[in-house]
């Protein structure tokens, strides 16, 4: 006699068992902040940062930031500010905190028009761990030790869904741009450095804390602290190498947190500046919900597999 397995058999089924799906916590939105390189480029005049002559009309032979925020420093040069994801409400002020060259009067930034859509949306990166840790049952903590971080490979500068992943490989380079890069998007007008070729790859080192609670398949606690390094490379001179600036990543509750800052020079870019003030919320990816329904799938399918052949053992 063979068992039926109906369907609220399944339910308690589905409730007790471990989901082996792919998923991950992503530092996704709502979401503020910004990455933003400055003094990347900087001109005497406002036109040439924004490749125009000396009467504001577009200059051919000027490889230009026209559509990046700039302001003028306390040395009269002024500077872009080569921001992923770009906003119109973003708030540059900390640049004037950098060093002698970046002090003095508060500056008045100019271009800051430009509005990117879906910025809240934008993921700062992913968390995953081994399948076989997450349970839909009770308690679960998974410690620092079990998880991946990546920051490097997941929603390119808040264009969700809008351009397969290919587009944002650099040229004779197999590598994937952050995050936070604005190379290849909108905002990047040409191929050359003026037009803000740059891309980040961010890691993160001696990772403490609790890490990741779950509680009945729900994420409800993450936590832990790193040390963030963030190398900046300018695509079209990456045999130079990068910039590097570190910084922090602290995640606590559901919150995140990074905060990195500081100054460097490489080739002939003296003294550039960087921030990264991205801060938002976890989330598991798919869902709970959804994870409960590919397991509760597979089980249905298997229900249905046993009553066919239950009912073949009757008709024979």
């Amino acid at each position: 006699m063979i068992q039926k397995l109906t369907l609220a058999t399944c339910l308690t089924l589905a409730a007790s068992t471990t989901v082996h799906a792919e998923f991950a916590v992503e530092l996704g939105g709502p979401a503020t902040g910004y990455a933003a390189l400055s003094n990347f480029k900087n001109s005497s005049s406002q036109n040439g940062i924004e490749g125009l002559d000396a009467n504001g009309d577009f200059n051919p032979n000027h490889n230009g930031l026209p559509d990046y925020p700039n302001y003028q420093m306390a040395n009269g040069n002024f500077t872009a500010i080569i921001a992923s994801p770009l906003d119109a409400g973003s708030d540059y002020s900390d640049f004037a905190n950098f060093g002698s060259g970046f002090t003095g009067p508060t500056f008045t930034v100019n271009n800051q028009t430009v509005s990117q859509a879906n910025f809240s949306r934008l993921s700062a990166g992913r968390i995953s761990f081994d399948n076989s840790l997450y349970s839909t049952v009770g308690n679960v903590n998974i410690p620092v030790a079990d998880l991946s971080f990546d920051f490097n490979t997941f929603e390119w500068d808040g264009v969700v869904d809008a351009e397969p992943r290919s587009n944002f490989q650099l040229p004779n380079a197999p590598i994937d741009v952050s995050p936070f890069s604005p190379v290849f998007t909108k905002f990047n007008d040409g191929s050359g450095a003026g037009n803000a070729q740059v891309y980040y790859l961010i890691s993160i080192d001696n990772v403490t804390g609790d890490g990741l609670t779950f509680v009945d398949g729900e994420l409800t606690d993450i936590d832990f602290a790193g040390d963030i390094t963030v190398d900046a490379f300018v695509a079209p001179f990456a045999a130079f190498g990068s910039f590097e600036y570190t910084g922090t990543l602290t995640a606590d509750g559901l919150g995140y947190e990074f905060n990195v800052s500081g100054t460097d020079t490489l080739a002939f870019f003296s003294n550039t500046n960087f921030l990264m003030n991205r801060s938002g919320t976890a989330v598991l990816v798919p869902e709970p919900a959804a994870l409960a329904l590919l397991g509760l799938g597979g089980l249905i399918t298997l229900a249905r597999r046993r009553r066919r052949g239950e009912d073949f053992d009757e008709q024979g």
